[in-house]
């Protein structure tokens, strides 16, 4: 039974049922064979003790003292490493809604405007997660499709954006951690982050987000840290700004975070008597004034997007197309009225049933199950067993209690909250982790039991093994960049529905002219896969994509787009192929596009 058990572990290494590399599976039984692997390590440290570590940690702790060349460091190193990596890991496609959301938010801003008219004939172009009235706009704050503009504005393409975010996140959490701990461990958290989120992460190879909130949060203690032994403008700019972005990628969890930061800061403040009238001119006008800044531009962006500066394009997006509300004490919305069948199988049977379930208590306890389960293991996994022993440590020292405070009030923060988790959710808290991590192996080290130094010995052996585990999910993705063997995407022995339709998009923008798509869904799916998603300016983008509404409603559709190639595709045909609409033959198309046949079309 051992192998078998064994093997199945190994079968969901490094998978998770939402594509991300979570060990969804059997995680505290994988944690528990990783410490083997880690006893076992450190008991050869200790019987050969290699004296080229030695050398190593000496000369890496003098390079961490270098505090700046450390921190520029960890951002090349992240910027090199996923360079590097494209030569397997290509440049994602969007996958998932929210994805096609925030690039719409991306090319939006990239533009130089914060929203979009409502184009003629909208109710054809209705998808998830974006606005179409009062205006068509992402319905997500503009602090992940911000990055992905410069992304854009720079280089050409959203994802350098995400590139551009991870090694910055890289950055910021090491300056973080060099504000509340010796720089070798500083140094070393910042290479970890590399490590973990600038190669095989889903934060760098999706446009999901997770990056930005994460700066946020490092900026947010980093500049508390030096607030607390050195008021000046730049560290209280930094804390406003942490809180800026904060607002401006996670709302409410970056309240939850940010909360315990600001009260602690306060107390302390009035505690040791810092409000001289120089320190409010140095310190709290300048940072007031910032946020006051930034303030007025959230209700200015709130009042272009949904004419009410009060009213968030989230909070329009929720009452036009959602179900069940954010908070698990909240009652439903009635079922609205939807135009399209497969955005109301969507909300019915994707929403309703999570809703149905969290009004008895078996359904919240299977959620909050779930969601305990699925940080742990992006965020802490494989060393549960030494952050507890680190949280326990930390809260009993007056400079460190902070950290356990804020990941155990974050927590709860997370678990009322009625959505099904995924990981860029919590991603203000990672800094946090990483800091509790740290903590833990920084104390481990100074074990000597008998005068042994075990402590030394498995300290050493978690980096090592980690280090090594790191290239199993790696090499997952440089040999299968496009999950075509996940079960997941897979049906029936059909590849990533997002290969298809960025294969129809490579197609028609190889072909003169513009062109104008009906997807039709025989079947209507509750996942979260669409192909209606288009480019902020419609009337002028090569490819428009619009639905199916059927003969008399399409013609509308098609008078409007006289000039228009028009393409038929079936969303569930199995073979997804470009076909002409009713009004064009195929040798029409063929003239037109002076080129080859559309695929699968026959002379």
């Amino acid at each position: 039974m051992l192998p078998d058990e064994f093997l199945n572990l190994i079968r969901h290494f490094g998978r998770s049922p939402d594509g991300t590399e979570v060990l969804y599976h059997n995680s505290l039984i994988l944690e528990f064979i990783l410490w083997m692997i880690v006893l076992a390590v450190a008991g050869l440290l200790l019987r050969f003790r290699p004296k080229w570590l030695d050398r190593f940690e000496h000369r890496f702790n003098g390079f961490a003292r270098r505090k700046a060349l450390a921190l520029v460091s960890v951002i090349v190193l992240a910027l090199v490493a996923r360079l590097v990596l494209l030569l397997f890991i290509p440049i994602p496609a969007p996958i998932v809604h929210d994805e096609y959301s925030y690039v719409l938010g991306a090319e939006t801003l990239a533009a130089g405007r914060l929203t979009n008219p409502t184009p003629p004939m909208w109710v054809h172009f209705e998808g998830f997660h974006i606005n179409l009235f009062p205006t068509y706009q992402s319905m997500y704050p503009p602090g992940q499709a911000a990055m992905l503009a410069l992304g854009i504005v720079l280089f050409g393409h959203p994802w350098w954006g995400v590139w551009l975010s991870i090694a910055l996140m890289c950055g910021a959490i090491t300056w973080m951690l060099q504000g509340w701990m010796r720089p070798q461990w500083a140094l070393l958290g910042g290479l970890f982050c590399v490590l973990r989120f600038s190669t095989y992460s889903y934060w760098i190879n999706s446009y999901w987000g997770g990056a930005v909130a994460a700066i946020g949060g490092a900026l947010l203690l980093g500049a508390l840290a030096r607030l607390l032994h050195k008021r000046t403008t730049g560290n209280a700019l930094l804390f406003a700004l942490g809180l800026v972005i904060l607002a401006n990628t996670r709302p409410y969890e970056g309240l939850v975070f940010s909360a315990p930061a600001m009260i602690y800061l306060l107390v302390l403040s009035f505690r040791k008597r810092w409000w001289t009238a120089a320190v409010v001119r140095r310190v709290l006008a300048p940072a007031l004034a910032l946020l006051v800044v930034c303030v007025a531009f959230m209700l200015y962006y709130d009042w272009r997007g949904t004419t009410n500066p009060l009213v968030m394009p989230y909070m329009v997006n929720h009452r036009t197309y959602h179900i069940s509300k954010p908070f698990l004490w909240q009652a439903s919305y009635p079922i609205p009225h939807y135009n399209h069948r497969v955005m109301r199988t969507f909300y019915i049977f994707h929403e309703l049933p999570e809703y149905m379930r969290s009004r008895d208590r078996w359904g919240v306890e299977d959620m909050e199950r779930l969601k305990i389960g699925l940080y742990y293991e992006f965020f802490v996994w494989p060393l549960l067993l030494l952050s507890i022993f680190a949280l326990w440590a930390m809260m009993k020292s007056r400079r460190m209690r902070l950290f356990p405070i804020t990941l155990l009030l974050f927590l709860a923060g997370l678990l009322l909250q009625a959505w099904l988790p995924h990981a860029h959710y919590a991603a203000p808290i990672l800094c946090v982790v990483i800091a509790i991590v740290l903590y833990g192996l920084r104390l481990l080290r100074t074990w000597t039991p008998r005068g042994l130094p075990a402590g030394l010995a498995i300290s050493r052996a978690v980096v090592l093994v980690i280090l090594v585990w790191s290239l199993v999910p790696l090499a997952q993705h440089m040999i299968d960049p496009w999950l075509l063997t996940d079960a997941t995407y897979v049906s029936f022995f059909r590849p990533p529905p997002q290969l298809d339709r960025a294969r129809l998009l490579a197609q028609l923008a190889r072909m003169p002219g513009q062109h104008l798509v009906i997807v039709h869904n025989r079947l209507s799916a509750t996942g979260s896969h669409d192909w209606v998603y288009n480019e902020p300016d419609i009337d002028h983008a090569k490819v428009a994509w619009a639905r199916d509404m059927g003969p008399e409603m399409n013609q509308e559709l098609l008078d409007y787009f006289h000039n228009r190639h028009v393409w038929l595709v079936d969303q569930d045909d199995g073979i997804m192929r470009l076909t002409a609409y009713a009004e064009e033959t195929p040798e029409q198309i063929l003239a037109a596009a002076g080129g080859p046949p559309p695929e699968g079309h026959k002379n």
